[in-house]
């Protein structure tokens, strides 16, 4: 019987697999075997073998093209009939993890001088695409020349869907939420893993009830370096830092504190200021919505949806006290626990001469401006404009308008809406508190969202998920934090305009809801070169126009004259009698 091509690649392959003589194995589990081999007395080498089901073939493609030395230098990789093999230069040294086992908690120095290095590795995958989507530990190596991040197994390529069949599970304690399954794994993934891994460093402890308290102690961690942990590590992707490079300056200036100054990588992060993201404006009243509204009363009701992470603003790397903003994404985790359906309305009623922030299209009987804030004490006044000049801005010109919020289980579903009601001065990055108590006033969750700018006049909707999973809240307050000197600015321009139409409901069919439409880009406006995409609220209101619930997309950004079609998803939302429409450049 003659042998046709497929068998004699898979016959070759399986001698050259046949030719490797293992030394040691290193690891081995589902997700593949990493052994040290040798061939025909060369080596040694480290040869990663993966099953074919969990393998993306680009990924490894794309890493020849990276040139940093903490990486793995590839030499060869085969394919059989359930493998996908991968050979690499052997780099001698112990894991991170058998230093720790070994030696206890390392000294702050040390582990931020290992951070910073790992962090110069994942830099170069995130510029060619990669999310290595399982930094830990044991996948961080120390050699005589530093660390080497190995394993690259469930590696991705940025915004691959996750799936049942690839799912990127990573490390335990030290994988993010989104790599359950629940959306796309993206460069703040890797942000989520490495602030762990920098934790585990300087505790020696994994991520648990131990490593949170040895984390909150000041002798063991300084709370500058645990900051910029918790803000790395935090479960919404968009309250984490945006991108490797933003982490890494956090980090960097604090390792200027405590590593000798020829330790340090001699780095220029001036060019990694972009442009802030912009609220859009559509209409001439500057107490209305930053977009048009789309109104419809079909009342379809529905399941609560799976949430995709998407792309967030990006900030400046100097300014590292700000929480860059993005979508964040619900789990299916909360369906799983029970989701509540009883709806929370917490408007307090603003002054009667304000206009209604709602578009003059949605017929409501009540023109409601609600408004729930609070005024932290400041002392501050804060200000900044070009030329140096102070200009102070009113903690209370930063409203929540309206709000609403109901039960998931142990977490709990918001919706807001935020005001700028200064005249002349912009804010970068507002952002409001949202603080749940239980029946005797005791704080049960604390969360933060962080806002796009907000100029003069504009008001912004926005919606996600909060809460511990612990413990459920039986109020929940939305409070306005007052901002600091560096994000006030005088209004310079005008925002973008978005037109949204032609939005309506459907019931999916898994019994979900969605809400489809268009988004026109009418004007380009202030910032818009740094601005790749945009945000959909769709705001959700009873028969009375109450603020009843909101789902929301991310797509991308139209060009000015041009359409972009949105859908966004919920497997279950509440009773509803109206909805509308608005985007935002994001």
């Amino acid at each position: 019987m003659s042998m046709g091509p497929r068998e004699g690649r898979t016959l070759h392959a399986m001698s050259i697999d046949d030719a490797y003589e293992v030394q040691r194995v290193l690891a081995s589990g589902p997700g593949g075997t990493t052994e040290v081999v040798s061939i025909d007395g060369l080596g040694p080498y480290l040869r990663k073998k993966i099953p074919l089901s969990l393998v993306d073939r680009r990924v490894w493609a794309v890493l020849a093209e990276c040139t940093n030395p903490r990486l793995p230098h590839v030499v060869a990789s085969y394919e059989t009939p359930d493998e996908f093999a991968v050979v690499c230069d052997f780099v001698p040294g112990d894991t991170v993890s058998e230093v720790v086992d070994s030696e206890g908690r390392l000294s702050i120095s040390r582990a931020t001088g290992i951070a910073l290095e790992v962090c110069e590795a994942i830099e170069d995958l995130h510029r060619h695409g990669i999310a290595h989507c399982d930094i830990s530990p044991r996948n961080v190596l120390l050699a005589a020349d530093g660390a080497h991040l190995i394993d690259l197994g469930i590696a991705r390529l940025v915004g691959t869907e996750p799936s049942s069949e690839r799912p990127n599970l990573g490390t335990h304690g030290f994988a993010a939420p989104e790599q359950y399954g629940f959306a796309p794994c993206d460069e703040r993934t890797d942000v989520y893993s490495t602030a762990r891994f920098l934790g585990f460093m300087l505790t020696g402890l994994e991520p648990g009830d131990a490593y949170q308290a040895a984390l909150s102690n000041e002798t063991v961690v300084p709370a500058s370096l645990r900051a910029i942990i918790d803000r790395g590590s935090a479960f919404e992707p968009s309250a984490r830092y945006q991108t490797m490079e933003e982490f890494t300056c956090a980090l960097s200036s604090e390792a200027r504190k405590v590593l000798p100054p020829e330790s340090l990588r001699t780095r220029d992060f001036s060019h990694r200021s972009t442009a802030a993201s912009q609220a859009v404006r559509t209409e001439s009243a500057e107490d209305r919505p930053v977009s048009h509204a789309a109104d419809t009363s079909d009342a379809v009701p529905g399941r609560r949806r799976e949430r995709r992470v998407a792309a967030a603003c990006a900030i400046a790397g100097a300014a590292v006290l700000l929480i860059a903003v993005g979508l964040l994404f619900r789990a299916p985790l909360l369906e799983a626990i029970g989701a509540g359906t009883m709806f929370h309305n917490t408007d307090v009623a603003d002054p009667a001469e304000e206009r209604s922030p709602f578009n003059p299209d949605v017929q409501s009987p009540n023109e409601q401006t609600g408004a729930t804030h609070a005024e932290p004490p400041s002392d501050e006044q804060p200000s900044a404009s070009p030329s140096g000049n102070k200009a102070t801005f009113p903690s209370e010109d930063l409203v929540v308008v309206e709000n609403a919020w109901y039960p998931s289980g142990d977490y709990f579903q918001y919706v807001f809406a935020l005001r700028n009601e200064n005249e002349t001065l912009s804010v970068d990055y507002p952002a409001v508190s949202i603080v749940g108590r239980d029946a005797e006033g005791n704080v049960v969750s604390s969360d933060q969202a962080v806002l796009p700018v907000l100029n003069p006049g504009e008001t912004m909707y926005f919606t996600s998920i909060a809460g511990t999973g612990a413990v459920a809240p039986r109020t929940v307050e939305f409070l306005p934090v007052a901002p600091e000197e560096h994000q006030i600015r005088p209004a310079q321009s005008e925002s973008s305009v978005f037109r949204v139409t032609d939005v309506s409901a459907s019931t999916t069919s898994t019994g979900g809801t969605a809400f489809t439409g268009e988004v026109v880009c009418e004007k380009d406006g202030e910032a818009a070169g740094g601005v790749y995409g945009i945000h959909v609220v769709v705001v959700l209101r009873d028969a009375a126009g109450s603020l009843v619930g909101a789902v929301d997309a991310f797509e991308d950004r139209p060009k000015p004259g041009n359409a972009v079609a949105f859908e966004a998803l919920d497997e279950k939302v509440p009773d509803y009698a109206s909805i509308e429409a608005y985007a935002y450049a994001w």
